[in-house]
């Protein structure tokens, strides 16, 4: 994707806005930014028409960019509009039709991926279903191929623990009224397809390397994989993996007692946020994995109360913003308020 995009922007005008306005916005030159956001804006709103907009893979390459340049510029609060993101649903899951293939390389395929993870973001963020139709589904089922074929295998492995990610999120946030009974049923179906993936993936997406013991200049495990989606795959594993343990359809109180004792759930909780911590430190080029962090600091948050953990995180938070110029302070904010530091 990142080779072709630029390639196919010089022939669409409504990709070369968009690609001007993400750019523009990443180096902070807002204007600019603004200008051609306006000018992408516009031009879309004329292809919406089409009946052929679904197949037009520079229009949803441009939708899937101008929602990254909503998020770069979230306010302080972190209050997200999310205009492409709510309009973007139909348009992309059509273009996939019912049947989506996992390893699919294309760069149309590679536009619904991203808009997935998007969807993510926010849902975790502010405790909401993803914005996804889940009456897709994925076929064929990845399995381990060798030779030529080896990358679209972990392509398809990859996209399937993403795909597993929306459908946890939808459960533990959806408004389901099914009786308690039913949605243990669903809670147990889930957590077994989890540990299917977990279990039968190829052994490339086990760490290279990982030690259980924090240095003196990083407070989590070291863990290091050798590609980036291996990296990502860890990281929506992990919020799978928290997510069922908050979420386990059981009698709760409504109100948590102030200064309690760590249950087994939060020790469990937070045995995955400090490594999907430490994977994230010694990955920094990984971008993607750090943005899941970012969202699924509203999850584990409360429970980290170390506080050279604590800023461990802030620490992360902050190189990102720095090197990536992904907003990141509301967060570092919303944390520091969660953990009392002034």
């Amino acid at each position: 994707m990142t080779l072709e995009i630029p390639k196919l922007a010089t022939t669409s005008p409504i990709l070369l806005q968009a690609v001007v306005s993400y750019a523009a916005s990443h180096i902070q030159d807002r204007s600019t930014a603004e200008e051609a956001h306006e000018r992408c804006v516009r031009m879309l709103i004329v292809e919406l028409s089409s009946a052929e907009i679904a197949n037009d893979t520079a229009v949803l390459c441009a939708i899937v960019i101008l929602r990254v340049f909503e998020q770069l510029n979230v306010a302080e609060t972190g209050t997200d509009a999310e205009h492409h993101l709510s309009g973007s649903s139909a348009l992309l899951s059509k273009s996939q039709g019912y049947t989506i293939d996992p390893a699919s390389p294309g760069l149309r395929e590679a536009a619904f991926w991203i808009y997935v993870r998007q969807c993510l973001y926010n849902a975790c963020v502010f405790q909401q279903p993803p914005n996804i139709d889940l009456h897709h589904e994925l076929s064929p089922i990845p399995h381990s191929w060798d030779g030529p074929s080896r990358l679209r295998s972990e392509t398809a492995w990859a996209n399937n623990i993403t795909w597993i990610c929306v459908t946890v999120v939808h459960f533990c946030f959806g408004k389901d009224s099914n009786e308690p009974s039913a949605r243990m049923l669903k809670w147990q179906e889930l957590s077994t397809l989890l540990e299917s993936w977990r279990n039968t993936r190829p052994d490339t997406f086990d760490p290279i390397w990982q030690s259980a013991e924090p240095t003196d200049s990083c407070p989590f495990p070291e863990i290091r994989f050798i590609a980036d989606w291996h990296l990502m795959a860890f990281g929506f594993y992990s919020l799978c993996c928290m997510l069922l343990l908050i979420y386990k359809p059981a009698p709760r109180f409504a109100i948590r007692r102030v200064q309690r004792r760590m249950s087994q759930t939060d020790t469990a909780v937070i045995g995955h946020a400090r490594a999907l911590c430490g994977a994230c430190w010694y990955a920094p080029d990984t971008v993607p994995s750090s943005i899941t962090l970012c969202h699924t600091a509203f999850i584990w948050g409360p429970l980290m109360i170390d506080r050279t953990e604590q800023e461990g995180v802030i620490k992360i938070l902050e190189r990102m913003e720095q090197r990536d110029k992904w907003p990141t302070a509301w967060i570092v904010a919303s944390l520091k308020e969660e953990w009392s530091i002034t």
